[in-house]
């Protein structure tokens, strides 16, 4: 019998990027205040972001 191998990564780089934090939300049920982290590249772009609101879901 075959087994399976799951792919594992195939390549990672360490590089440089901004990380901003910033507290954002009006402290309403509907919108709590809490933390946004945002990553950027070093020509202004957007990379990716986290609302620590996802983690309380």
């Amino acid at each position: 019998m075959e087994t399976v191998r799951p792919r594992g990564t195939d390549k990672a780089k360490v590089i440089k990027v901004i990380k901003t934090e910033s507290l954002i939300g009006k402290g309403i049920p509907e919108d709590p205040v809490r933390l946004i982290y945002q990553y950027w590249d070093f020509k202004g772009n957007l990379l990716a972001k986290h609302d620590t609101l996802d983690e309380a879901k």
